[in-house]
């Protein structure tokens, strides 16, 4: 793109802030001492965990955080992307290959016993202390890059509380933890209108077969864009993960990962999601579905302290999102159209019916 690279102090300004929020929750009630809550923060994930709360209230849009996919705690650089707004696509996919290529090159000079020749290189080899050299080159083929959604997650908190009370109340009643509907704020930051690549839609990200299971959705309605039956939706799919699973770690990760792949999962590990985590190398068992369950505490501890996070927000005004239209019109058919071609349809109508049709559900 042509861009000039430059040093950037973006470092110094995330440690402030850490430094600031760290010393106001010395002062809260502790995030991790929660006996009422039964979300248990194991040690294995607490790096994790910390990650996504510099993601979600550290690292603006137009910051790109490049790390270890597996040890997250390896945070290699922090690079702000020079100028204004949401990034571009073009420029996403420019700071991804940037700092890719940049730590992949350090690394595999590393890798190849070769004295650290500046003080970046230094640095990255200072996180590898007394590891065989071979670490350097697995790590080269494991960088990923974050972008960071502080404005993201500042909006999802003000949309949050024109939906919450709804949400926690159909919670409850489905005899739930009500602190579990801040999984939306990971799912969709509470936006009615959110569609994903892989088609899951609305705050709760229901796929359509998943939602099928739960919710009416056909060519003309979906009830995935009513966010009250969506909820109930939710609580349902929920609610019968932790009855078969048998804890939330591993039944907010099948939310994600899907309930049988859990079980399978988690199967292997007798049922230790910690174990399962670290080790667990089944297919589309990646980054995403690794994070999911310490971005859930992340988000969880940000809802919880968010005006420490978010200085000011609390006079900020909720955002009441626009209604979307769950029913589609269907089709005008032609008021030309012959005898005859009706009752050709009609006919077909009549053949197809006799068909079997198996549904992936």
């Amino acid at each position: 793109m042509g861009k000039k690279l430059f040093s950037n102090c973006i470092g110094r300004s995330v440690a402030a802030i850490s430094l600031t929020i760290a010393l106001a929750l010395a002062a809260a009630p502790s995030a991790r001492c929660d006996t009422q809550l039964p979300f248990p923060r194991p040690a294995t994930i607490e790096p994790n965990i910390k990650f996504w709360v510099d993601v979600f209230t550290a690292y603006s849009m137009r910051d790109f955080v490049v790390v270890d996919r597996d040890n997250v705690w390896r945070t290699y650089q922090v690079y702000h992307l020079p100028g204004d707004g949401q990034p571009t696509r073009e420029e996403i996919d420019w700071a991804n290959a940037y700092l890719k290529i940049k730590y992949a090159d350090i690394l595999n000079r590393l890798a190849s016993g070769r004295e650290p020749a500046n003080d970046e290189e230094r640095r990255v080899a200072a996180m590898f202390k007394g590891e065989p050299a071979a670490s350097y080159s697995a790590a080269a083929q494991n960088l990923r890059v974050q972008e960071g959604l502080r404005e993201q997650f500042h909006d999802g908190l003000l949309r949050s509380r024109y939906y919450r009370p709804t949400m926690e109340r159909i919670f409850r009643t489905a005899g739930l933890p009500p602190e579990l509907v801040t999984l939306a704020q990971v799912e969709s930051g509470f936006h009615g209108g959110s569609r994903s690549s892989a088609g899951a839609v609305g705050i709760w990200q229901f796929t359509r077969d998943t939602g099928k299971h739960y919710m009416k959705i056909t060519r003309y309605h979906d009830d995935r864009l009513i966010p009250d039956r969506e909820s109930v939706a939710a609580a349902k799919l929920l609610r019968s993960n932790y009855d078969t699973l048998g804890d939330w770690p591993l039944a907010i990760t099948a939310y994600n990962y899907g309930t049988g792949g859990v079980a399978r999962a988690a199967g292997i590990y007798g049922g230790d999601y910690s174990e399962m985590v670290q080790h667990y190398q089944g297919p589309r068992f990646g980054f995403a579905v690794k994070n999911y369950y310490a971005e859930f505490l992340a988000a969880m501890q940000v809802h919880r302290y968010e005006d420490q996070y978010f200085p000011g927000i609390a006079d900020e005004e909720t955002i009441h999102p626009a209604p979307i239209k769950a029913d589609f019109a269907r089709p005008k058919h032609s008021s030309k159209k012959s005898h005859a071609s009706h009752a050709h349809h009609t006919a077909s109508k009549r053949h197809h019916s006799k068909k079997t049709v198996a549904q992936n559900t």
